[in-house]
């Protein structure tokens, strides 16, 4: 039997805000059990242009699949509108716990509506508060849109091989 202690994840309080358009949007900590179903229709819904790095999955089974490990390995928070998700962030915490791996999406219909900014932004705040040293991403080379995103908030490109992988300091 391991005597490690499994970590727990901090609560996460809903915030309202109001995107560019002016609709209030709630981002607020994902509920496996309770939107699973309404997540995966999101993802059903992405458009092909949209997806980086084979991500978000675009068969069903491998959505679910893809959707179910980030619930039990990670931490999720949503962007809701009338009852719909639009939005989703997620980091998951390397073996040691010193740093956070992050993948983030906004449904097509709701993109340049600040609507990744401000996931962006809360997820940021969530790490450095849970005391994650750092967070680290991967997205394609020619993300212009996400890369510049990124590098707004701090973010820098540690390795340009093929990818750009990206780090974020919080310590």
């Amino acid at each position: 039997m391991s005597s490690e202690v499994k970590r727990q994840f901090l609560e996460f309080e809903p915030v309202i805000f109001k995107d560019r358009k002016g609709d209030e949007v709630t981002i607020r900590q994902y509920h496996h059990e309770e939107d699973r179903e309404r997540l995966i229709s999101m993802y059903e819904s992405f458009s092909p242009d949209n997806r980086c790095l084979g991500l978000p999955p675009s068969t069903r089974i491998a959505i679910e699949n893809w959707i179910d490990y980030l619930a039990e390995n990670g931490f999720a928070i949503v962007a809701e509108l009338g009852g719909k998700l639009i939005g989703h962030c997620v980091i998951v915490p390397t073996a040691d716990w010193k740093k956070v791996d992050l993948s983030i999406f906004v449904h097509q219909d709701y993109q340049d509506r600040g609507i990744g900014q401000a996931l962006l932004r809360h997820i940021i705040d969530y790490a450095k508060r849970m005391g994650f040293d750092g967070i680290m991403l991967v997205t394609e080379r020619d993300n212009h849109r996400a890369v510049h995103v990124y590098k707004k908030f701090g973010f820098r490109i540690v390795n340009p091989e093929h990818e750009f992988d990206m780090y974020l300091q919080l310590k």
